[in-house]
């Protein structure tokens, strides 16, 4: 009675996988469906349907190995799977070219059809093994499948990328890359890698983790999960993570200065006030700089106070951030003023990015670069 219990629930979960996915053009997007054992690097072929189309292969890691290519702890670093179990990696980049890249490839469920189409999405994190980090990380798709003997990189179209195609140089968590592809007719194959050559991909160096204690490849290697292509009858249909939305969400802190001791001048250069991507509330934590501010300029009524506002570069480009600098600017005068300081002892300077703080590029880096700075005169 139990077996058959459980072969019913095995009928079960497998219909449900199925019915999950049966729009899905990729039959094992998330390597989950394995034939053999991942013994050794480039096992990417233990994957049902998946294959390497050039003769390096990608690598396969799994949580079911014991030692090697496991997950979430491997020889290039440490990941856990977007989903489920398994995760495919590939080298997308390499210093001189001294290591080849490598690519995966599957066979779609059926032909893509002309001039409809497919929404496609894929996850890919940068290992903490990897030198450099790149960007180009592209889906390709191919009537006939690539097959190359050698160690060749794969020059085709990037068919889908990243709206932005930046660096990846996240290290921990999960990158999606997504878009719309609207087909010429009869592709079968799906391909994904980098299909630009080293002079036209960005890359930077990256500084290796204090909790990595493996050596770092001379190259990006990026583990790669949850791959799908779905047909869809709009773009709008195809809802793809926005960078934009989740910039919003950081706010650079500092701890405000000590006044005590300081002299006035001081107390003003070194407060600072931070903004979120597109905001210019000020946020409770804000309020301590501010008051600052506010007992210098009751010190002396004759002290007139000039607010330099910066935004960050990404806002300069964004449309949609337009004239923030100047709300900015109204927001802390508005604040200064119902605390008490004459508004006519206030002016401002608006700089846009011209004096970034930081140009990393990061995500942190971005957050230091939209903020408010003070400075009094007579």
């Amino acid at each position: 009675m139990k077996k058959i219990a459980l072969s019913i629930l095995t009928l079960a979960l497998a219909f449900g996988i199925t019915a999950q996915d049966e729009n899905d053009m990729v039959e094992n997007g998330g390597f989950e469906q394995l034939e053999g054992k991942i013994k050794k690097a480039g096992s990417i072929e233990v994957a049902v349907g998946w294959m390497s189309p050039t003769k390096t292969s990608a690598d396969l890691f799994a949580r079911r190995v014991k030692e090697g290519f496991t997950v979430p702890n491997n020889p290039f670093g440490k990941e856990e799977p977007y989903e489920g179990d398994v995760y495919a990696g590939i080298k997308t980049f390499s210093y001189g070219d001294k290591e080849a890249r490598t690519y995966i490839s599957a066979k779609l469920k059926t032909p893509m059809r002309k001039g409809l189409k497919y929404a496609v999405k894929f996850y890919v994190s940068l290992a903490e093994g990897s030198k450099y980090a790149s960007n180009n990380i592209a889906a390709n798709f191919s009537k006939k499948q690539y097959n190359i003997a050698e160690d060749k990189s794969i020059m085709g179209e990037s068919h889908v990328m990243h709206v932005d195609n930046p660096v990846f140089n996240a290290m921990y968590g999960w990158d999606q890359i997504c878009g719309v592809y609207t087909a010429t007719g009869g592709e079968k194959f799906i391909t994904i890698g980098n299909f630009s050559g080293n002079s036209d991909t960005k890359s930077e160096r990256i500084k290796k983790p204090k909790s990595f204690s493996g050596t770092q490849m001379v190259s990006s290697y990026y583990y790669l999960d949850n791959i799908s292509v779905v047909l869809i009858n709009d773009e709008s249909e195809c809802e793809c993570e926005s960078d934009k939305e989740e910039e919003t969400s950081i706010v650079y802190a500092v701890s405000p200065v000590n006044p005590e001791g300081m002299k006035d001048e001081m107390i003003a250069k070194y407060t600072v006030v931070y903004f979120g991507y597109n905001q210019s509330d000020i946020v409770e934590g804000n309020e301590a700089h501010l008051n600052n501010i506010v007992l210098v300029m009751k010190k002396d009524p004759a002290y007139k106070l000039k607010i330099t506002v910066h935004m960050g570069a990404d806002e300069v480009a964004d449309e949609k951030a337009s004239g923030i600098d100047q709300k900015r600017a109204d927001a802390i005068k508005k604040y200064l003023v119902a605390k008490g300081v004459n508004g006519n002892r206030i002016t401002f300077n608006l700089i846009k990015d011209a004096k970034p703080s930081d140009t990393s590029g990061s995500d942190i880096g971005k957050a230091k670069n939209r903020k408010a700075q003070f400075s009094i005169s007579k």
